[in-house]
């Protein structure tokens, strides 16, 4: 069974915010742990 928890990396959103030093949003971009989804991958052993 596959858990359905929001992604802890982006929080659910399915993107990141990447900011500068002044803390401006400059770009966002997808999340590689959810693949922007916003759910946690949890991985699965499939036998």
């Amino acid at each position: 069974m596959l858990d359905r928890s929001p992604c802890y990396h982006c929080k659910g959103k399915g993107f990141i915010e990447i900011r500068d030093c002044s803390g401006e949003i400059q770009r966002e971009e997808t999340c590689v742990f959810c693949s922007g989804t916003g759910v946690s991958k949890e991985q699965n052993d499939e036998d």
